[in-house]
């Protein structure tokens, strides 16, 4: 029930009275701590989420959502630098996830190596063309590859 309350607070957007119902629940389970870490990361509470998200590598490293979570987290508390160390190890575990692809290529745009994003932000279009293809026109880290990625957009799709 704590798991399922604290749920619906953060779908409502309350991301403290999430993690107070994860608080008050009993023995914490890896859902639990997903659910907490996201929440963290809503708060922008960048270093607990790292420190939540880094050991969850160990214990499931192949669940692609903590790579993910912790490289986010350590972009945001450490650097850009560890985090993109961070998600290739991920990748390596999971090739194919489009969106350890898809942060890959925003962390070498971010760092002046667009040529290195876009083999990587190429196979991310190929897994979910139209989700992937909206949220890169709109994210900022991409921008230098805005007009790539609208001529991506106007190919036809490559076949697999």
């Amino acid at each position: 029930m704590p798991l399922t309350c604290a749920l619906g607070y953060f779908e409502l957007g309350l991301y403290e009275d999430c993690l107070a119902e994860l608080e008050s629940a009993g023995p914490v389970t890896s859902e639990m701590t997903d659910l907490r870490v996201m929440a963290l990361l809503q708060l922008e509470r960048w270093d607990e989420a790292a420190l939540l998200s880094l050991p969850m590598l160990e214990k499931e490293p192949t669940s692609p959502g903590w790579w993910i979570h912790a490289a986010y987290a350590v972009r945001r508390s450490n650097s850009i630098t560890e985090a993109e160390i961070l998600l290739k190890h991920g990748l390596k575990l999971h090739p194919n996830h489009p969106l350890i692809q898809y942060n890959l290529a925003c962390y070498a745009c971010v760092q002046g190596r667009p040529e290195d994003a876009k083999p990587l932000l190429t196979r991310a279009l190929l897994s979910r063309p139209g989700p992937t293809l909206a949220m890169a026109l709109l994210d900022p880290d991409l921008s230098d590859l805005h007009p790539w990625i609208l001529q991506q957009s106007t190919r036809p799709p490559s076949p697999r």
